[in-house]
């Protein structure tokens, strides 16, 4: 079900940026640094705006998401060790003290 979601999404979105570049068809130029000019579509210029601003989001985020995982991972170590330790416990016979 949430694979249909992302599809149906991504479908909507590809119908929604196709339609967007079909009416906005003007050429524009572009300066950057060091001379270098480009001229093109409006739609094009935006995506390849928008695939940067993605691509610079997902680098940004990449070192939360690698220190989470490690957090997760000693988490789940010492999780295990807890249950070792319960099932060593468990496995002890109880001797009468009286």
């Amino acid at each position: 079900m949430k694979r249909l979601i992302y599809l149906l999404a991504a479908i909507v979105a590809g119908f929604a940026g196709l339609t967007f570049a079909i009416q906005n068809r003007q050429m524009i130029d572009l300066n950057y640094y060091f001379g270098f000019e480009w001229h093109g579509p409006v739609s094009v210029a935006l995506l390849v705006a928008m695939t940067f601003g993605i691509s610079v989001g997902y680098i940004a985020s990449l070192r939360t998401v690698v220190r989470m995982q490690r957090q997760l991972a000693r988490a789940r170590k010492e999780v295990r060790q807890a249950e070792q330790e319960v099932r060593n416990l468990r496995a002890l016979p109880i001797k009468d003290v009286l």
